[in-house]
């Protein structure tokens, strides 16, 4: 959920609106004369329900909260961000700008190339000697992933980087640094191999270090930083997107299996870096594929990392047709996520099996199953169905996978498949499953903290989002869309996005929380076309936009009627027979 979304489900639209407005009961609704204009006839509406507000007289808008405190305030959204989050009780993530950051990017460039030249050194011999002769990479891709290694003092970094001019401060806030016994800092990486890890524009974050004897622990990160949080990032992404976009993604686990992976020639793998993979992970990824496939290592500790990346990620990859099917009864729902699960011959690491035979790693991922089926075959095996409590573990692992399918024929077919593997009657299944859910969470509560972006979110709103990224990629596109106007939107990154783009086509970056949001939709992956497809495609896009927005009115027309009486009805004829002839042109244009 967004910072923007918490706040929503937090703070009821009336207790907000009644702080600036007189409002009067009318019937499950509230009315009153419009702040915004001056009326004789209350023609502001609040919906308690759907959480909105409207004028439906000379303002001819409405929206939430967001949008009423933005408009009676006469703030932006940043600063309606605020305010709405301290009345809710809600502490906001500090925020640092990019100069801020700048340092600590130019910091791990220097680290990495010092960990580079020192592979290369004679006291980086016998790692070298590691990668090339026991893991079988070419000095070519060892290049390529600017792989280094750190020397066991301690200390030879951090001189290195403080020569450079930059302060021991910085080095600890980069997460190179770590403290010693005595309260001294010293380099965090000490005789490890050191696999530097890039963001997606090629930038290096952080690192990951691997020991070349058996001390503990095998692995380890950089510390988490301003610019770095391992469960945000995946390795080798930054070189795999342009193979992903393509082919769709293939995950492993560790650095060695994505850097074999590439090096043989399958461009589209990425790395976890030993976890499961996580729900920010998994966002990254289903921003430009719906293929994904999981390819973990096939011992104990990999199935459990794979569990736990089918049951962190199945509603990231979903969120495009939940938030299909919940916004818009109009909307086409497109092609479902396509999340399969390859299983590994025992004994094998990714790795080693594509050294031994790079085709049978092809067959191995080309031939991955249904998440679902996975989850299936494997739990039925890991698990005793002859015992209640075998059935409880399996009904819980599988059921909220079930219960978040879209379709609702998936769905139903998904849930007898799971009774028959349990042996019970679908109705024993879900009472027993219904049983065991936990509470929903309340989100009412004070002082609870918020994410760390506010456009986070596990839900998003595809033909909008389509129609700006659109919009945003192509420039020259501005000129074609006289009827989009900001209400045509009404998921508030998106809306408060299209206003700023308005102002300036060019979308400079601002200083303010939907910058993410903004850099997501000009980095979203589209499919291949010519200027004038993409105009039709906009066009078509618009006009679904549209045919939302006045159904979004007929319904909240159908609500303010309920409560008037027939003077009023007359009274507002004009208003409701401009709406209808909107319709049907719109529908006369979509059937020609």
């Amino acid at each position: 959920m967004s910072i923007a979304e918490d706040i929503k489900a937090r703070l009821d639209i009336l207790d907000l609106v009644t702080e600036y407005v007189p409002l009067q009961r009318s019937g499950a609704n509230y009315r009153a004369s419009c702040p915004f204009h001056s009326e004789n006839t209350p023609s502001f509406f609040v919906f308690p329900n759907r959480q909105t507000w409207r004028c439906f007289g000379a303002c001819a808008t409405g929206g939430d909260s967001f949008s009423f405190l933005m408009r009676i305030e006469n703030v932006d959204f940043g600063q309606a961000l605020n305010l709405l989050a301290k009345k809710t009780g809600l502490d906001l993530p500090a925020r640092r700008s990019v100069n801020e950051d700048g340092p600590l990017f130019r910091i791990n460039e220097a680290a990495s190339h010092f960990f580079s030249q020192y592979l290369s050194s004679t006291e980086g011999q016998k790692a070298l000697e590691y990668l090339e002769k026991e893991r079988k990479l070419t000095p070519k891709t060892i290049d390529v992933f600017h792989l280094g290694f750190s020397p066991g003092d301690g200390q030879s970094l951090k001189r290195h980087l403080l020569s450079l001019g930059y302060q021991e401060d910085q080095l600890v806030l980069a997460g190179l640094l770590s403290q010693n016994r005595y309260g001294m800092h010293q380099d965090l990486f000490r005789r490890r191999i050191i696999f530097p890890i890039f963001d997606p524009t090629g930038r290096p974050v952080g690192f990951g270090g691997r020991v070349l004897d058996n001390s503990s622990p095998k692995y380890l990160n950089s510390r988490q930083s301003p610019i770095f949080d391992k469960g945000r990032v995946l390795y080798g992404y930054h070189k795999a997107q342009e193979a992903i976009k393509a082919q769709g993604v293939v995950v492993v686990e560790g650095y060695m299996d994505a850097i074999v992976a590439h090096q043989e020639g399958f461009s589209n793998v990425v790395a976890s870096m030993g976890t499961s993979l996580t729900r920010n992970q998994a966002m990254l990824l289903q921003s430009i594929s719906q293929q994904v496939v999981l390819a973990l290592d096939p011992d104990t500790a990999g199935q459990n990392a794979t569990l736990r990346s089918l049951e962190s990620s199945w509603e990231v990859f979903q969120r495009r047709v939940i938030s299909a099917s919940r916004n818009s009864t109009l909307y086409e729902r497109p092609g479902g996520p396509d999340l399969k699960v390859a299983s590994l011959p025992d004994g094998k690491d990714p790795d080693a099996i594509i050294l031994d035979d790079p085709a049978i790693w092809a067959t191995l991922t080309t031939k991955a199953v249904p998440l679902l089926d996975f989850l299936f075959q494997s739990l039925s095996k890991r698990y005793d169905l002859s015992t209640p409590q075998g059935k409880a573990q399996i009904a819980d692992l599988i059921f909220p996978l079930v219960a978040a399918t879209p379709d609702p024929f998936e769905q139903d077919q998904r849930f007898r498949d799971l009774a028959q593997l349990l042996g019970v009657s679908e109705s024993a299944l879900e009472a027993s499953v219904a049983r065991r859910r936990p509470p929903r969470r309340v989100v009412n509560s004070r002082n609870d903290k918020a994410s760390s972006s506010p456009f986070e979110r596990l839900e998003r709103d595809s033909l909008e989002e389509h129609c700006l990224a659109l919009l945003f990629q192509n420039p020259t596109l501005k000129n074609t869309i006289l009827d989009l106007r900001s209400e045509h939107f009404q998921m508030i990154e998106n809306r408060e996005a299209f206003t700023n783009w308005l102002k300036n086509s060019k979308i400079e970056l601002l200083d303010n929380e939907i910058n993410a949001h903004i850099t997501y939709l000009q980095e979203k992956n589209l499919p291949g076309s010519d200027i004038k497809e993409k105009e039709a495609i906009l066009a078509d896009c618009i006009r679904r936009l549209e045919e939302r927005r006045l159904r979004r009115l007929k319904e909240e027309e159908g609500l303010r009627l309920d409560q008037m009486n027939l003077d009023e009805v007359h009274n507002q004829a004009d208003d409701i027979l401009s709406i209808n002839a909107d319709m049907a042109a719109l529908f006369r244009s979509r059937s020609r």
